[in-house]
Formats: C-alpha cells, sequence, structure tokens
C-alpha cells in the first residue's frame, strides 16, 4: 500500500485539489465524434477480450433506480459517465444528462452487444419501432402511439419471434457498422454479433441473466439452500467463502428449501433457485417514489439515449478495471478535453478485484480520471436492504473513496461499502 501511494498520492493530490482540470486541457469536448475518431477511441483505448462467469445480455439489479434521485442531487449535466456492462448504462445516462460516455467492460463481447444497440439506437426513430427491432418481433397493431413502459412491455411479451424480421434487421444492422460507419469488424465479432441479437430475437422481451454453463465446470463451489436471502459457498476444500452476485446480476430470493443441511451445485441454485428478472422487469423497475426512470419510460428519455448515439457519444471500451490501457486511455481523453467525470458506475465489479493489489490497481486508475467534490459512484451489492431484490445499490463520493484506498484505510471491497450508502 505505501509503494502505490507513494506513486499516486501527487496525482490523488491534484485531483482533489483542482476542481476542474482546464489547465491541462487543450480543447473541449466535442459536440459530436466522427466515425474515425469514435471508432480509434474503440480500438485504441481497448485491452484483449476477457471473460467472465456471465454473458451478461441483461442487466439485473431491480433496486439500480433508487441511487438516482440523490445521484442527481449531487451531479450536473454535461459531465462524463463511465460504466459497466449492458443496458443499465442507457437508463444512468437518460437521467444525469452526460456530454460523453464510455462503457468498460472485461467482455469484448459487451463491446459487440453496445454496437448492436448503437445501430438499433439509429435507426427506430422511437421506442416501439426500437423494441420491436430489439426483439425481432413486430408490433401488435393496437398498441397506441405513445404507450407506457408497462404497456410497451406487455404488448411485446404476447408476440413471437419473426425470423424473417430477425434477418432483415441484422443485415441492416450488419451493414449501417460496416459500411455506412465504417468500423472494421472482425469476423469473430460478427459472429459475436449475430450469437448477441440471436438471443435476443430468440428469448424477447423475457432474456434475462443466466449463469454460463462453463462458469463453474470445476465443481468448486457448492451452495446451501436457505430461506434467508443471500447464498453461502463452500470450496472442495471445506473453507466457507460468500457467493458473489455476479456484474449486474440481481437474483430474486430463492424459495426456502425443507433441508438446509444439503448442498448442492451453484449452478443449480443459480438457475433453480434463483430467478433473475427478465428485461422486460427491469425496464418496469421503478425508484423507490415509484418513478420510472428507465431509458424506455418516455420518448424523451428514449430521445436523450438516441440522440448520444447518432452522435457517436457513447464509446463502448475492452477492458479490465485494474488493466494498464482502458482506463487510463479514457481518462486522459477526459483530461484531454477538460472533462469532468460525473458518474462512474461500476456495479459489483470491485469484489472480484482481489487480491488487494488489483484493487489497488483499480484505484490507481480512477486517480487518474479527473474527478471533482461531485464525482460519484454507483455500485451494486449483494446485501439486505429495502430494494427489491437480493442486491442493493448506492453510491459515494469517488474522491472520498479514492483517498481511503490510497490511503490504507481501505483495503477491500467490504471497506469501500462501508463508505456507501
Amino acid at each position: 500500500m505505501r509503494a502505490i501511494s507513494r506513486v499516486v498520492m501527487p496525482v490523488l493530490s491534484a485531483v482533489l485539489l483542482v476542481v476542474t482540470p482546464a489547465i491541462r486541457a487543450t480543447e473541449s469536448l466535442p459536440a459530436k465524434l466522427s466515425d474515425d475518431t469514435f471508432w480509434q477511441l474503440v480500438t485504441d483505448s481497448s485491452e484483449p477480450d476477457g471473460s467472465f462467469l456471465s454473458e451478461n445480455f441483461v442487466s439485473n439489479e431491480l433496486g439500480y433506480q433508487y441511487v438516482i434521485p440523490p445521484v442527481l442531487e449531487r451531479v450536473h449535466p454535461g459531465g462524463a459517465y463511465i460504466g459497466v456492462g449492458p443496458e443499465q448504462n442507457f437508463t444512468y445516462m437518460a437521467a444525469v444528462h452526460p456530454a460523453i460516455a464510455f462503457i468498460v467492460d472485461i467482455r469484448r463481447q459487451n463491446m459487440i452487444e453496445h454496437l448492436l444497440y448503437k445501430a438499433l439506437f439509429e435507426l427506430s426513430e422511437n421506442r416501439t419501432e426500437f423494441v420491436s427491432r430489439l426483439f425481432a418481433r413486430k408490433p401488435p397493431a393496437d398498441l397506441g402511439r405513445n404507450p407506457t413502459v408497462d404497456e410497451l412491455f406487455a404488448a411485446f411479451i404476447t408476440v413471437s419471434e419473426d425470423p424473417e424480421f430477425y434477418r432483415e434487421n441484422l443485415e441492416l444492422v450488419k451493414s449501417l457498422l460496416s459500411k455506412e460507419h465504417r468500423y472494421a469488424l472482425s469476423q469473430e465479432d460478427v459472429a459475436s454479433l449475430e450469437h448477441v441479437y440471436g438471443e435476443f430475437a430468440r428469448q424477447g422481451p423475457e432474456i434475462r441473466y443466466a449463469v454460463t454453463t462453463n462458469a463453474f465446470t470445476n465443481g468448486i463451489f457448492f451452495a446451501l439452500p436457505s430461506p434467508a436471502r443471500g447464498a453461502v459457498g463452500t470450496p472442495l476444500n471445506g473453507v466457507p467463502v460468500a457467493l458473489p452476485v455476479p456484474v449486474g446480476a440481481n437474483p430474486e430470493p430463492a424459495p426456502a428449501s425443507s433441508d438446509t443441511r444439503k448442498a448442492i451445485p451453484v449452478t443449480l441454485d443459480l438457475r433453480v433457485g434463483m430467478q433473475f428478472p427478465t428485461y422486460a422487469r427491469v425496464m418496469m423497475a421503478t425508484d423507490a417514489n415509484g418513478k420510472n426512470w428507465s431509458y424506455l419510460a418516455t420518448e424523451e428519455d428514449y430521445q436523450t439515449v438516441r440522440l448520444m448515439q447518432q452522435k457517436n457519444l457513447i464509446v463502448p471500451v475492452v477492458g479490465d478495471f485494474a488493466g494498464i490501457k482502458a482506463l487510463a486511455a479514457v481518462g486522459k481523453y477526459l483530461k484531454d478535453h477538460n472533462a469532468v467525470v460525473s458518474v462512474f458506475y461500476v456495479s459489483n465489479v470491485e469484489q472480484y478485484l482481489t487480491p488487494l493489489p488489483k484493487l489497488q490497481g483499480f484505484y490507481a486508475n480512477v486517480a487518474g480520471l479527473p474527478l471533482d467534490p461531485s464525482s460519484t459512484f454507483i455500485r451494486s451489492a449483494q446485501a439486505p436492504g429495502i430494494q427489491p431484490g437480493v442486491a442493493q445499490s448506492s453510491i459515494s463520493s469517488m474522491q472520498t473513496v479514492l483517498a481511503a484506498v490510497l490511503e490504507g484505510r481501505a483495503q477491500s471491497s467490504n471497506d469501500i461499502l462501508q463508505m456507501s450508502h
């Protein structure tokens, strides 16, 4: 800890003392990125493809909107947004109105999924058309011109997949990305695009988070069913450990078991005992006061995100939070363009940053980002609380947590969670 503090503390001091990094900036953020600049940011900032225990097509934190009102009390429009994972980021963007956004995820497939989203946003003039294309289902004839988000998904849940409509949209997406925008997608990228879109078309609005079968092929963890929320895992060596909720995951509580003494494979617990919410349910979630902030809640919310996509201002990057390239590149770009990070949605990634040097590596990267006192972390963690599901979303000051990590007062994700509210 002392070594990393000596290296990064000068950066931290600058971050804490300088409210805006104008003296380091050479120009302001552009109102729009060219296709070439966008793709250069994607490729030059990205790290090699990494792996995770789930394909993570869909966010699953049902309480994720609970933090939006307090976030809006802290941040102002026009900052830079950084996030991880899939569509949940769009809801946060629609609320905080950033000038630019970077999605940094260890999986290249997540970057491809965001390119799919980008194309579908650009192709779809309104929410109904967007949902129709996303799930390859033509809208019902009786769906109104401006449905509520509940009406929108209730209508599409009843519609079956249209294979021909899927193929038509897939070709439109490929043409838009490769021919119009001229993004240099590899054959593997195109195959990944087809896979992701194929799953959305096959499963429709009821697509949900699922742990991949190869995540536990080694049979390392076992879960003990319990009426209590959460799970306890026991490795084969017999040492009990807490089972983390996967990034972006928020399974609903498993029903009580009549035999809490018998161990079962985690894969069974996650796939059968814990039922993850569908895309439709995630979109229909609300905050504590019943307000729906989803990016599909209103046409205004949808158009906010669509305009960012049209201007190439949502940049997906492949990167490890503790890696040496992706977040450093994002930080340099933002500093060079006189931008401050307003929100950084980290989900529950920090709990995977073990051993300690990986967590320190992440915060060394955070220290390289342009921050001010309003810069805010949004995170999720398995814990009891008032929010639906087993995970709770919370916020904290980025500068406060950064100082605690670099000074050695916070040395684990649990320490960091104690600083969140």
